[in-house]
C-alpha cells in the first residue's frame, strides 16, 4: 500500500512539473494564455448601430438608449431574413360568406366557420445539450408586457410589389407601424397587419398607402435620420398622390372581391375597416372614418351576439380580442370627439342599446361595446403592466359613456347635461375609477427607474391622462356651472405637469439623435412647424421651444385631448397657457383629434373669457386670489366644424347649460385657418 501511494505522488509530482515546464514556456515566448469564453446563443436583433459597435441594444423606440446616448442617428431595426421553409405564425383565415358592403346599413349575419387542419412544419434536429439551472439564483422580473399564447401556422405567399410599392412597404414596416402603434407597443401593427397584407390584396394596397402618408408627413417637415431613399420620387406632393392611388385599389380590389362573392373572414374584414379608418382619419376625412368605425362596430356586436361568450372573453382567439380592444378604442375616441365637437347625425357613435333602424332608414347601425348583461370588469389591487391598465380603463370610459349617453336619452338636458339627482345611480364609476388609481399607482412611480424604456414610460403618462381627463368629464356631466370647474385645478396642473414631461422627453431624445451636442444643432422654432402655419403662438410666451419634434399622426389617443380640456376648461392662467403652447409645441394627429386645431380653439375661448382681465404677463405667477374670470364671462365650446383638407374650421361657443333656441347674450362664432 505504501508503494502504490508513493507512486501515485510520484506521477502527481511530475505531472506538476511538467505544467510548470509548459507554462514557463509559454512565458518566455511572449505568449498570454487565454480563458475561452463560454457559448452563448447569438442575438441578432437590435439596430444596425449597436451590430456594428458589437454593443447590447436595449431595443427601445423609436431610438435605442445607445444610439441616443451616444449621439448617433438610430437607424431602427431590420426585418428578420425568412427563408423559403420559414413559417410566420399567424391565425388560420375561416372561410365565411362574403359580406354585401363594407359600408352597410346592416351587416348581414356571418356563416358558420369552417374547421382548418393545418400541417405543420417538419421540425429540424437539433443538438442536444445539458442545461444546468441553479434555483437559488433564478430572477423573474415582472413582465411589462403581456405574454400571448403562440398561434397556429400559416404559411403567406409571395408579395407582388412593383419597385415604388416596395419602398413605401418598407416604409411602412420600419416606421409607420411604430408610429401608429402610438405610445403602445402593438403586435396589431407590428405583426398582424404584416402577415394579413402576404394574402389579401386589399391590405396590402392599403399599407402600402399609409406608408406613402407617412413619407408624405415626413418629407414635409424634416425627415429623420435612417429615412429611406426614394431618389427623384421625394417630395411631399408624389407621396401623396401615390398614397390616394393606393388607397382607391384598395377599395376596388375590396369591392371586386365583394362583387365577385369571395369568402372573406371577418378578420379580414375588420383589420380592412381598421386600416381604412387610418387612412380617413390621417387625411381628415373625419365623417368618412365615423362610418367605417360604426360598421366595424356593428360587426363586432353581431359576432358578440351569434356567440355563447362575449367575444371578448375567448382566450383562443388572440387576434378577435385584439381587434375588439382597437375597436372599444375607436368607440371611445369618436364618443368623445362628439362630446368635445358635437357632430351632427349620423355622424355619432351611439353605445347604449336602441331599438335597431328600418330598413328604410337612413341612419347608421347603432352599437352595444358590452352588453348590459356582462359583469362589471374587476379591477386588481395592482396592475402587472401598462397593456392591462390600459385595457381596463377604456373598458371603464366605454361603460361610463355608455351609462351617460342612456340617461340623457332620458332626460334629454341642454347640451346633455344631466341633472345631478341621478348622479347616484353612477356612484359606482367614482369608486372604478379611485380603484383603477390605486392599482396603477406604483406603475406611475416606477415610471423613471432604470430598465424602463422611453416609451413605455410615455405610455404610463398617458394612461394617467386619460384617467384624469376621464374623472373631471364624468363629474361634470352634471353639471350646469362653468365655475366648478375650478375644483379640478389640481388635476388639471398633473396633466400638464406629465404632457411636459412626455414633451420634453421627447425633445431631448430627438435633438441628441438628429444633431448630438447642442453647439451643433441647426435647428430653429421656425422649422418646427414642418410648413404648418402657427398664428403667432407656437414659441411664444419667450420659454423654450422644441424645435426637433416633427410632425406625428397615431390612431390611439394621447396627451391632445386631455390638454384641449385643460385649455378650455381651466382657468389658471398660467396652466391654460402651458397647455396651449404644448399643443402648439408640434402638428399632433392622434386619430381624429389635431393638436393645432384644439390649441387654437382653446386660444379663441381663453381670449373670449379673458377679455376683461388685465395682461398676462410671467411676474403674475406667484400670485393667488385674484384675476379669476367671473361666471359672467365662462363660455363652452358648442360646436366646431372643420375640414382638415383645407385647414378651416367654424367655431361656436356659448353659455354651459343654455338650451339651443334660448337667447344666449354669450354665444359668439368665429372662422379659423392654419
Amino acid at each position: 500500500m505504501d508503494k502504490l501511494e508513493g507512486q501515485e505522488r510520484e506521477t502527481e509530482r511530475s505531472s506538476t512539473q511538467e505544467i510548470e515546464m509548459q507554462m514557463e514556456e509559454v512565458k518566455n515566448n511572449g505568449n498570454v494564455v487565454k480563458q475561452r469564453r463560454a457559448s452563448r446563443p447569438k442575438v441578432k436583433t437590435g439596430c444596425s448601430n449597436c451590430k456594428i459597435r458589437r454593443v447590447k441594444c436595449d431595443e427601445a423606440r423609436p431610438q435605442c438608449l445607445k444610439c441616443v446616448k451616444s449621439g448617433r442617428p438610430c437607424e431602427g431595426y431590420p426585418a428578420h431574413k425568412r427563408t423559403v421553409d420559414f413559417a410566420i405564425p399567424i391565425a388560420p383565415r375561416p372561410e365565411l360568406e362574403p359580406r354585401a358592403s363594407v359600408l352597410a346599413a346592416s351587416p348581414a349575419s356571418a356563416a358558420p366557420q369552417k374547421q382548418h387542419h393545418l400541417a405543420r412544419p417538419p421540425r429540424m434536429p437539433r443538438k442536444k445539450t445539458a442545461i444546468v439551472l441553479n434555483s437559488a439564483v433564478q430572477h423573474h422580473p415582472p413582465q411589462q408586457t403581456p405574454q400571448l399564447p403562440s398561434p397556429t401556422v400559416y404559411r403567406p405567399g409571395g408579395l407582388i410589389f412593383d419597385a415604388q410599392e416596395s419602398q413605401y412597404f418598407q416604409v411602412f414596416r420600419t416606421h409607420t407601424a411604430s408610429e401608429l402603434s402610438g405610445f403602445f407597443d402593438s403586435e396589431f401593427w407590428q405583426r398582424s397587419v404584416l402577415q394579413e397584407s402576404h394574402s389579401e390584396a386589399s391590405i396590402r394596397h392599403a399599407v402600402v398607402a399609409l406608408g406613402a402618408l407617412y413619407k408624405t408627413l415626413e418629407t414635409a417637415a424634416e425627415s429623420p435620420p435612417g429615412s429611406p431613399d426614394n431618389g427623384t420620387f421625394d417630395t411631399a406632393p408624389s407621396h401623396y398622390s401615390f398614397a390616394l392611388q393606393q388607397y382607391g385599389k384598395a377599395l376596388k380590389r375590396l369591392r371586386e372581391s365583394l362583387a365577385n362573392n369571395e369568402k372573406r373572414s371577418d378578420r379580414t374584414t375588420l383589420i380592412s375597416i381598421v386600416l381604412f379608418t387610418c387612412f380617413q382619419s390621417f387625411t381628415g376625412d373625419h365623417r368618412a372614418a365615423i362610418k367605417q368605425i360604426q360598421y366595424g362596430l356593428g360587426l363586432l356586436e353581431e359576432r358578440r351576439q351569434n356567440s355563447d361568450q362575449p367575444l371578448i372573453r375567448r382566450k383562443e382567439e388572440i387576434v378577435e380580442d385584439e381587434l375588439v380592444q382597437i375597436f372599444t378604442r375607436l368607440a371611445v375616441q369618436a364618443k368623445s370627439y362628439d362630446m368635445a365637437f358635437h357632430f351632427p347625425h349620423p355622424y355619432v357613435i351611439r353605445l347604449s342599446p336602441q331599438t335597431p333602424p328600418s330598413p328604410a332608414s337612413t341612419q347608421m347601425p347603432s352599437f352595444n361595446a358590452s352588453s348590459s348583461s356582462d359583469p362589471t370588469p374587476t379591477i386588481p389591487p395592482a396592475f402587472q403592466h401598462t397593456h392591462e391598465a390600459r385595457a381596463a380603463l377604456h373598458a371603464l370610459c366605454e361603460r361610463i359613456m355608455r351609462f351617460n349617453e342612456h340617461l340623457s336619452s332620458l332626460h334629454r338636458g341642454p347640451n346633455n347635461i344631466l341633472p345631478k339627482s341621478v348622479m347616484v345611480q353612477g356612484h359606482g364609476f367614482g369608486t372604478q375609477l379611485k380603484q383603477w388609481d390605486s392599482a396603477f399607482a406604483h406603475l406611475l412611480a416606477g415610471r423613471r427607474h432604470r430598465g424602463v424604456s422611453n416609451t413605455e414610460r410615455a405610455g404610463i403618462n398617458v394612461i394617467k391622462m386619460l384617467q384624469l381627463m376621464t374623472g373631471i368629464l364624468y363629474q361634470m356631466a352634471f353639471s350646469t356651472s362653468e365655475m366648478e370647474f375650478d375644483a379640478f385645478t389640481p388635476q388639471f396642473r398633473e396633466i400638464v405637469e406629465l404632457a411636459s414631461e412626455l414633451v420634453l422627453d421627447e425633445e431631448l431624445a430627438l435633438a441628441q439623435a438628429r444633431c448630438g451636442k447642442a453647439a451643433s444643432c441647426r435647428h430653429t422654432l421656425a422649422g418646427a412647424g414642418g410648413g404648418y402655419r402657427f398664428p403667432g403662438l407656437a414659441g411664444g410666451y419667450g420659454e423654450d421651444g422644441y424645435a426637433h419634434i416633427k410632425a406625428s399622426f397615431a390612431l390611439d389617443l394621447g396627451i391632445v385631448p386631455p390638454l384641449f380640456v385643460v385649455a378650455t376648461k381651466c382657468r389658471d392662467r398660467r396652466l391654460r397657457r402651458e397647455a396651449i403652447r404644448l399643443l402648439m409645441s408640434s402638428p399632433r394627429r392622434e386619430g381624429m383629434w389635431d393638436s393645432i386645431l384644439c390649441g387654437m380653439a382653446g386660444q379663441w375661448i381663453m381670449t373670449i373669457e379673458e377679455r376683461e382681465l388685465s395682461q398676462w404677463s410671467r411676474e403674475m405667477l406667484g400670485r393667488k386670489g385674484d384675476e379669476i374670470v367671473p361666471d359672467q364671462q365662462r363660455v363652452m365650446v358648442k360646436e366646431i366644424l372643420f375640414d382638415m383638407q383645407s385647414r378651416e374650421a367654424t367655431l361656436r361657443c356659448g353659455t354651459r347649460g343654455a338650451r339651443e333656441g334660448d337667447l344666449d347674450v354669450r354665444a359668439k362664432e368665429t372662422h379659423i385657418s392654419w
